[in-house]
């Protein structure tokens, strides 16, 4: 067991049925080292934003998704066969997700959204180590009111709020859900109900993984 997780267990006993399994392998080390980049950990709310600004955003932790996901959602993208413009993560933390998307060539523009400045200062020094083939961007804002740009677009969540959250967030994007076909790529998606309550429909969904694509009709 590596020193990283050893200290992490007092924080995975801890955990909810709302919260996220911290799971790198290999890859994650090797992407992590051969970029140079800081993108690993589990880091709770109270080390990123103060609890007033956690329970406005609804906020879970920061921890970021495995390469081995990350692989598999940009492979089910391509499926679609649907002309994605950008791809925004919502709750980008340390940036991994954008990052890696943004050096796959697969997206125009790759863009991170978080309310945490000390994780968004720390995804922008990613981006200047790791580069990209497209353009890399990291907004501080509240994701529930983050207006989504315009083109198809891959939204990315890595459960990083509860239901009312994604719930404001939707509503808040309406009119771009209706124009374009943007798809939600849902990773550990316990709230997927609250997407179908919204009129979303699943597009596929790996149960094992609960790893999820979601789309308006």
């Amino acid at each position: 067991m590596s020193t990283r997780v050893f200290y992490a267990l007092p924080l995975l006993l801890r955990m909810t049925a709302t919260e996220k399994i911290y799971d790198p392998d290999w890859r994650d080390r090797l992407w992590q080292r051969w970029h140079g980049v800081d993108v690993e950990g589990i880091i709770p709310l109270a080390d990123m934003m103060s609890m007033d600004q956690a329970a406005s955003a609804r906020a879970t932790f920061y921890q970021p998704i495995p390469i081995r996901f990350l692989k598999r959602i940009l492979k089910a993208a391509r499926k679609t066969q649907i002309p994605f413009r950008n791809f925004v993560d919502l709750g980008c933390g340390k940036g991994k997700a954008v990052v890696y998307m943004g050096r796959s060539g697969a997206f125009r523009r790759s863009v991170g959204v978080d309310i945490a400045r000390d994780l968004l200062e720390i995804a922008r020094h990613n981006r200047a180590l790791a580069g990209g083939m497209m353009p890399i961007d990291f907004i501080e804002t509240d994701a529930q009111r983050f207006l989504l740009p315009d083109g198809e677009t891959l939204i990315f969540l890595f459960n990083p709020f509860d239901a009312v959250a994604i719930e404001r967030f939707v509503r808040f994007n309406d009119a771009h859900f209706r124009r374009y076909r943007s798809v939600i790529a849902y990773a550990f998606d316990i709230e997927r109900e609250a997407l179908a309550g919204l009129g979303f429909e699943t597009l596929w969904r790996d149960g094992p993984k609960r790893l999820s694509f979601h789309a308006m009709p």
